[in-house]
């Protein structure tokens, strides 16, 4: 039996479950698998949740894609599954992909074969 203070907390309580981050709602997807740049723009479309990446970043990546009902969150990871990419999510829900550093010798290319005499 619920008193009128538990019932208002309970009822407050079931509203904050309803008012949570688009990501954490899960929704019916349907992305395609190949190039991960129309992949990641599918899911923005499909998700309602604000992306940011770079292009330069996501460029000569790809995805197995994903199909099904599930949550924002969840199905971006899947599509990143693979890649070197991270996601850093902020408080309003916004999500911003993350390419690890390249060290400055791994932008560098390597020096031509020198003869050997």
């Amino acid at each position: 039996f619920l008193t009128r203070p538990r019932l208002a907390l309970a009822v407050a309580a079931a509203g904050l479950l309803t008012t949570g981050p688009a990501f954490a709602l899960a929704r019916e997807f349907d992305v395609k698998g190949g190039e991960l740049r129309p992949a990641l723009d599918a899911y923005i479309a499909q998700s309602g949740v604000q992306l940011i990446y770079k292009v330069e970043d996501v460029k000569d990546l790809s995805t197995r894609g994903i199909k099904g009902k599930i949550a924002a969150d969840a199905a971006l990871d899947r599509l990143l599954d693979g890649t070197r990419l991270r996601v850093r999510r902020g408080q309003d829900g916004a999500m911003v992909l993350i390419a690890p550093a390249r060290s400055p010798a791994a932008a560098r290319p390597d020096p031509p074969p020198r003869a050997v005499e």
